[in-house]
């Protein structure tokens, strides 16, 4: 996992007191019914499916005879973004360097993020001073083979109003971890199968305003967290970068008024998307 955050917002959320509140990214932008293409690159499997929210499906190029391929997203419009962020990738495996820009006209572009060269094929998340752009592209270069991208989010986070400080077991190492052993009659062990399936995850957060799990863009994550949609979870983004793609595993998101005043608390149980 890697969060790349320029030095303007680092030090932005720093004065606001937010570097470690967890973020969360998710398509409220619909970038699922926008136009995907190869952008650079030849394509061999379609860039709808960066869009989609699924990690079985991954768009697939190979790049120029600059070793450069890009991912495109035409939101048909200008938007906002500030945060975008890939899963399910090959990008290490291919020794690329990879970095977000915007361009107004499919044509001319200006980088947004800084660059990164993953050393893992885990989630990054890129997080840049805010711009708005009808189009954005992942661009990706010195790759030596085909790229792979499964999932990609263009939008703004939600920045939780708590941190969380105990109760809440990171997965340093994958959690789902399937074992069937094999022991002799003898009590040894002879052997163990292992099958990971990834990782899991839940948090509580106690003390919220209820005027923001009442405002719609929480609503709306609600909702598309409630329906078992996919998305980005940073529990400490700027200390540690445990970015992960995740979905409900559990119980639905149903705010509780837990006091005092008239403070809520929630829960989430989420799947994480966790293979290195």
């Amino acid at each position: 996992m890697t969060m790349v955050i320029t030095t303007p917002v680092a030090s932005a959320l720093s004065s606001a007191g937010t570097s470690n509140n967890p973020l969360i990214l998710w398509d409220a932008l619909d970038g699922g019914s926008g136009t995907w293409s190869t952008d650079t690159g030849t394509e061999v499997a379609s860039a709808a499916y960066a869009g989609t929210g699924t990690t079985y499906d991954a768009w697939t190029a190979t790049p120029n005879g600059s070793n450069q391929a890009a991912l495109m997203l035409d939101f048909g419009s200008a938007q906002d973004v500030e945060f975008a962020a890939i899963t399910a990738h090959n990008l290490a495996d291919v020794g690329a360097t990879v970095r977000i820009d915007s361009s107004p006209d499919g044509s001319i572009w200006t980088i947004r993020s800084d660059t990164d060269t993953p050393s893992d094929n885990q989630a990054i998340g890129f997080y840049f001073t805010s711009a708005s752009a009808r189009y954005w592209r992942v661009w990706i270069t010195n790759a030596t083979d085909d790229v792979s991208i499964a999932v990609a989010v263009f939008g703004s986070p939600i920045t939780m109003e708590q941190r969380i400080y105990q109760g809440y077991a990171p997965p340093i190492t994958e959690t789902s971890v399937d074992l069937q052993s094999n022991v002799s009659e003898g009590g040894n062990l002879v052997g163990s199968s292992v099958v990971r399936s990834g990782s899991s995850a839940s948090v509580n957060f106690t003390h919220l305003d209820p005027a923001t799990l009442r405002g719609s863009a929480w609503k709306a994550f609600q909702r598309h967290f409630n329906e078992g949609g996919g998305f980005f979870w940073a529990w400490r983004p700027t200390k540690y970068d445990d970015l992960f793609y995740a979905w409900r595993m559990g119980k639905t998101i149903m705010p509780a008024n837990s006091g005092p005043k008239d403070y809520m608390s929630l829960g989430m149980e989420m799947r994480l998307y966790d293979n290195p």
